[in-house]
């Protein structure tokens, strides 16, 4: 354990250093002001594992210092201990304030000393072991993060994969029904999906679903999503479905249940609901068949893939090409300023009636009146 002991007193630190040795596993250090300290601390390539400040140093106290370390990201956890002869309340609330984790009272015991630091060490193990949980769950969690083209059961939501719907649908009598086929898509949701966790991505797809299901109260939906931000499903019922009715009050439902910790967005995502056929009456097989073949209309282009993701999502000059080969829009070329020029007036044009053509005989009678014309001015 690597331990910087900061005291003017060199009789305290001769103590320390006599108390904690290496044959106990402890790795002293010494300074006799907070300003040494703190250069050490800057120059040091291997962090310290616990701290022991003198509260009255001269310069720089060690409430102060003790305040500076806790500003360390390096540092904001390290157990602190504070070496004062003093009790005073006021003292020692301006110390734990600051960050202290525990006191040591001069004069200094051995054995006291020994279990202070033998605390500090435990609680120093159990912050390394919790933060290396952190960081493996963290990393479990990404690692079984929904794909976004992953279709996927949400429980309590009612809502199930396109295998479930479809078994559900085969399952009904043969004769057929009044149904009207959906479709619920939510709009920039790769985005979300690339910027939230795992969970967070979930909550968003449950968030959907529990609106779905509110506002149909009372209906026969039943919903399914099958990847890539889209749900698909059936309203059974003779009545027309007005989609405008239905997504107002389902916008209005997920902005009023918007969690905004849970998804880890600011607001709900927008939502675009449609029907995949003007057809009324449905048996289920048809209806399933119905389902599967939007499914596939629409998954024409493959899924992207992860270099081919971060390309798009990390660079703004998307080309063209790129774009229209996945579906995504085309970036528009910049346009240049157009420069206003003053109509030009137009000429009347003045329509000509085409001159008859003449036959020959018509031609021969021309020449011989203009010929005794001529003659007749002689």
């Amino acid at each position: 354990m690597r331990i910087l002991a900061v005291d003017d007193d060199q009789f305290i630190l001769d103590l320390l250093a006599g108390s904690l040795t290496a044959k106990d596993r402890y790795d002293l250090v010494c300074c006799d002001s907070a300003e040494a300290a703190l250069t050490l601390i800057e120059t040091e390539k291997t962090p310290f594992d616990c701290f022991l400040l003198d509260i009255m140093l001269p310069g720089v106290d060690g409430i102060e210092l003790c305040d500076m370390l806790r500003q360390s990201k390096r540092y904001r956890t390290t157990p602190i201990l504070m070496i004062t002869a003093s009790r005073e309340a006021d003292l020692m609330e301006r110390a734990f304030y600051a960050g202290a984790t525990d006191f040591v009272s001069k004069p200094l015991e051995a054995i006291e000393l020994s279990a202070r630091i033998n605390s500090a060490a435990m609680l120093n193990d159990s912050l390394h072991r919790e933060r290396d949980m952190r960081h493996s769950l963290a990393e479990l969690t990404e690692k079984t993060k929904l794909r976004f083209e992953e279709e996927v059961v949400l429980a309590g939501t009612g809502v199930s994969t396109l295998a479930g719907l479809e078994n559900d649908l085969l399952r009904m009598p043969g004769s057929c029904y009044a149904m009207t086929l959906v479709s619920i898509d939510i709009s920039g949701l790769r985005g979300i999906h690339r910027a939230v966790s795992g969970a967070q991505f979930r909550a968003h797809l449950e968030a959907v679903a529990h609106a779905a299901m509110a506002v149909t109260e009372g209906m026969t939906l039943r919903l399914a999503y099958t990847g890539n931000g889209r749900y698909l499903g059936v309203m059974i019922g003779r009545g027309r479905l007005d989609r405008t009715e239905i997504l107002t009050r389902m916008t209005a439902q997920l902005s009023q249940t918007w969690d905004v910790e849970a998804t880890g967005t600011p607001m709900p995502p927008q939502l675009l609901l449609g029907t995949l056929s003007d057809q009324r009456l449905w048996s289920g097989l048809s209806a399933s068949d119905e389902l599967r073949a939007h499914l596939k209309s629409r998954d024409i282009e493959p899924p992207l893939s992860k270099s081919r993701e971060e390309r798009l999502f990390t660079r703004p000059d998307v080309v063209p090409a790129e774009a229209e080969r996945i579906g995504r829009p085309k970036v528009a070329p910049e346009r240049k300023p157009v420069v206003q020029q003053e109509p030009k007036t137009e000429k009347p044009v003045v329509r000509q009636e085409p001159k008859a053509e003449m036959t020959d005989p018509q031609e021969d009678e021309l020449f011989a009146q203009l010929d005794r014309l001529f003659s007749a001015a002689r």
